[in-house]
């Protein structure tokens, strides 16, 4: 074994701001400055530091010997971000740049006989970083600057083996091993290499003998009746290899593999579903480096108990430790390195270096099955599609890539177009229940209906596995525990990106002044109520999507946005704490390895409807299914039981649906239909589906003055006992799709109107109301938005405060906006809202986006003169006559 000496623990550490500390002479002794804990982010001191860049310096003095003249000693780090310049008692040693992936020095010929060594580190990181890899750090978080991976220091022969790499061939039960050494031997050397399980030591085969006598030397090793790794199964093997009379060196792998073909993803020759999370990988305390090893078997555990078998570590080449848990649990990883923003050779050049860093020392590890390369063209500055120069870098890099590692898929621009790939995968963003038919459509005619679409014109789809590999919705954490944590505010309250995210919803701060002035304080206890409502949307909305997936062929998985929020990003199914946000049994119902899906007709339904409801199942185990569904709507006498067996196929239509008529209602009523499968070995997959019932609301007893409504609508009301009248002096209420002159004339003498504004910016008559369009199609930004409702208003009906399902339909395409917002188009324009109905009009309904910004209402209610005046936008007139909650809005809000 090589002789190691840990150098983590306490350093000196002192700030440049004027990078004259190589001119002062530092690296031959810091002066006073702060002591600090490697591996150390210098922005976690907080202060000035936190947004600090360009130089700083790092200093350690150790005591040991030089060794042996046998013997040599290297400095290791594990990552310095950016770049670092080391000295060794004031003697140069070397420079390295890059801030992510593992660097050493010989430093025998800079130490000291005996006693002291004085190890001293410049460290640089730019604040102009467009040309350097980055990631997320600084333009969406926290920037991460420092010696933050490990540094140790080992003794090494003069020829040493730098490095093993193992290609595992399930097929022919064997792998291919590639010993590396430091240099080309000066006479053939003798290698024995041995095989055994790993942790637990039991030999496999036979030892073989290699002889050495070059640089690089591949060889393989018998693995006859080896267990495969899998997530199920995470069987290890460690590799040794020994120099007869010299250096001894070791890898650790599985034996697996990994491939497509017809659009279907192998896994041993199994087919694979993807259950993924994107995981950023940053930290509460630690920001950018897991804690712990116990941290990170917490969060793998996590993981798999909410159903999950991968995470997409996201433009960030991941710690060493993280990757060894994963490949000893049994977790996919799909890796990613840390994008670059402007593109230029050099910024490609320092690219490309950290990619091949990143394969060479995680070259071995099971977990990883999918390497990219680019995330959503960031780097390539969104022109992928026509620029040429851009595209052959891409095919270009994708061959390069391969040759360098054939065991794994690799995806060329993950989320975007693609030029060549082995993974067609998709970024879309939708919001449901709102956007249910948007996502359906979505689903059908683009991404599994026309995905050779997804590609450069020239290039062509290999059919390769379709993955949706980012989609998601936000549920605000609890802000108590936040401050319990931080022991106050933490820094990031202030986002901490540039300048592209400085909007106000991405801003914890914004919801300290929005919750009062906004009249949430009237819907909501508190903030932390608020942020507990959100998580049940949240947890409503990316079941539903999910859901849709999972009932379709076609798909071979999906990577939910995200494993654990960041910062002012909360759309994790883990808070930043690391606090789950659902139950993991809530999870399992849609996101474990079976799921059953109900089909439902029709959700809100009046008394006496025929419902059916078409079961599905979702089948990620390859194994048939045999059993029985047993459902029941609680509160009611519905309820059944239906046989199961069925084949392995990953998408099975149950043959006999579910059927029931909607019992008498007295009132309207939230309901759920409860169903589980029961596996003949006792298994059970459960989920429930929201429903509501009503009765047909027996007299509206009103007369009413239409202005610009359909005769449909007209004659709908008076079908309910309505009576329509000639002029506004007759009629109690006024209903109107515009905002006439007279209209408005009428409010003021005194009538109550209830203006229909579902049709937003296209109602030719809307005097001074302004209304803001919703996202209509795929929107990141919509994901993080909320509708509520106050709900002691609409008395006793069946309202959420978050409006769930029983909204379906009535959810509104317009807004009246608060705050000022942005219109995308030929350019960006600047748009104005109104943030004074919050002190003129009682606000019924809200929409808010992320920390409570980009304010705007759905249901406002004003005085105009002498009456009262109802604006909405909810699509009251489009489903008068398909959700039956709506003629008991309209019901209530006559009623006042």
């Amino acid at each position: 074994m090589r002789k190691t000496i840990d150098l983590n623990g306490t350093w000196a550490f002192k700030m440049d701001p004027t990078k004259s500390g190589e001119m002062d002479s530092w690296h031959q002794g810091l002066p006073p400055g702060l002591e600090v804990n490697v591996p150390h982010i210098w922005q976690r001191e907080g202060g000035e530091l936190v947004h600090y860049t360009g130089a700083a310096w790092y200093e350690k003095v150790i005591s040991i010997d030089k060794p042996d003249p046998d013997k040599k000693l290297f400095i290791h780090f594990g990552a310095v971000d950016y770049e670092a310049i080391i000295w060794i008692n004031g003697r140069y040693v070397g420079r390295h740049e890059g801030g992510f992936t593992p660097f050493s020095f010989d430093i025998t010929d800079k130490l000291n006989q005996t006693g002291e060594q004085r190890v001293v580190l410049r460290v640089f990181d730019p604040q102009d970083n467009a040309e350097i890899p980055i990631g997320k750090q600084g333009s969406w978080y926290t920037r991460v600057s420092g010696i933050w991976q490990d540094v140790w220091l080992e003794e090494k022969p003069e020829l040493f083996i730098e490095n093993i790499h193992v290609t595992p061939s399930i097929d022919k039960e064997e792998a291919e091993v590639t010993v590396t050494l430091s240099n080309i031997p000066s006479e053939p050397m003798l290698v024995d290499i041995t095989c055994a399980t790993y942790p637990d030591n039991v030999p496999m085969g036979s030892s073989i003998q290699v002889t050495l006598s070059n640089k690089q030397t591949t060889c393989v090793f018998p693995m006859k009746g080896a267990d495969l790794w899998s997530p199920d199964h995470p069987a290890l093997y460690q590799l040794v290899a020994k120099i007869r009379g010299g250096d001894m060196n070791s890898a650790v792998f599985g034996m697996r593999q990994v491939s497509f073909q017809d659009g279907t993803l192998y896994l041993n020759h199994q087919p694979l579903y993807i259950r993924g999370a994107l995981d950023q990988a940053y930290y509460p305390d630690t920001i950018y480096s897991a804690p712990s090893d116990e941290y990170i078997i917490n969060e793998i555990n996590e993981a798999k108990n909410m159903g999950l078998n991968m995470l997409r570590k996201h433009i960030k080449i991941e710690i060493p430790r993280y990757l060894y848990w994963a490949d000893r649990m049994g977790m996919l990883i799909w890796a990613e390195p840390p994008n670059y923003i402007k593109w230029t050779k050099q910024a490609t050049k320092r690219f490309e270096q950290d990619l091949e860093a990143m394969i060479e020392r995680d070259y071995n590890h099971p977990s990883i099955i999918i390497w990219s390369l680019y995330n959503e063209e960031w780097g390539l500055e969104w022109t992928l599609s026509k620029d040429n120069e851009k595209q052959t870098h891409v095919y270009d890099l994708y061959e390069r890539t391969k040759r360098i590692d054939s065991s794994r898929l690799i995806c060329d621009n993950s989320g975007w177009i693609h030029v060549k790939t082995d993974v067609n995968d998709y970024h879309r963003y939708f919001t449901l229940p709102e956007q249910k038919n948007e996502w359906e459509h979505d689903l059908d005619s683009f991404i599994i209906g026309h995905n050779e679409a997804n590609f450069v014109t020239g290039y062509q789809s290999r059919n390769e596995p379709v993955i949706v590999s980012e989609f998601g919705m936000w549920g605000l954490p609890s802000v108590k525990r936040m401050k319990e944590h931080y022991g106050g505010e933490p820094w990031w309250f202030l986002n901490q990106g540039d300048e592209t995210h400085s909007e106000d919803y991405k801003s914890p701060k914004t919801a300290d002044s929005h919750f009062d002035k906004f009249g949430l304080n009237k819907i909501f206890k508190d903030f932390e109520d608020l942020a507990e409502t959100s998580r049940k949307r949240m947890f409503r909305g990316v079941k539903s999507l999910i859901q849709e997936m999972r009932k379709r062929e076609g798909l071979t998985g999906y990577v939910v946005t995200e494993f654990t929020d960041v910062e002012w990003e909360t759309n994790g199914w883990l808070d930043y704490l690391r606090q789950p946000k659902f139950l993991a049994e809530e999870m399992q119902s849609f996101n474990g390895e079976v799921a059953v899906i109900a089909d439902i007709s029709k959700r809100n339904a009046w008394s006496g409807e025929n419902i059916t409801v078409d079961l599905i199942l979702s089948n990620h185990s390859n194994r048939p299914l045999k059993g029985d569904v047993t459902w029941e709507i609680p509160g009611t006498s519905l309820q059944g039981t239906l046989p199961v067996d069925v084949n392995g196929d990953p998408v099975i239509r149950i043959e006999q649906p579910i059927q029931f008529t909607v019992p008498h209602m007295d009132r309207p009523e939230l309901k759920e239909i409860h169903i589980q499968f029961s596996e003949s070995d006792g298994t059970k997959w459960g989920v429930y589906e929201e429903l509501m019932f009503a009765p047909a609301v027996s007299q509206f007893n009103y007369r009413f003055w239409p202005v610009s409504l359909s005769i449909e609508i007209v004659d709908a009301l008076e079908r309910r006992g309505a009576t329509a009248v000639e002029s506004i002096d007759e009629a109690d209420i006024v209903f109107t799709s515009e905002w006439s002159a007279e209209v408005e004339q009428g409010a003021r003498d005194g009538k109550t109107v209830l203006f229909f504004a579902e049709a937003g910016d296209d109602i030719d008559e809307k005097g001074f109301f302004s209304f803001k369009e919703l996202p209509p199609a795929e929107s990141w930004q919509r994901t993080s938005s909320m509708q509520s409702v106050d709900t002691t208003f609409f008395g006793d009906l069946p309202l959420r405060k978050e409006m769930g399902w029983e909204m379906e339909g009535i959810y509104p395409d317009y807004v009246v906006p608060f705050s000022n917002y942005s219109k995308a188009g030929g350019r960006t324009v600047y748009m104005f809202g109104n943030s004074q109905y919050a002190e003129n009009s009682d606000l019924l309904g809200i929409y808010f986006e992320g920390w409570l910004g980009q304010m705007g209402g759905t249901f406002i209610r004003q005085k105009v003169g002498t009456g009262t005046v109802y604006v909405t936008t909810w699509k009251l007139l489009q489903t008068l006559k398909t959700n039956p909650l709506t003629e008991h809005l309209i019901q209530q809000i006559v009623r006042g």
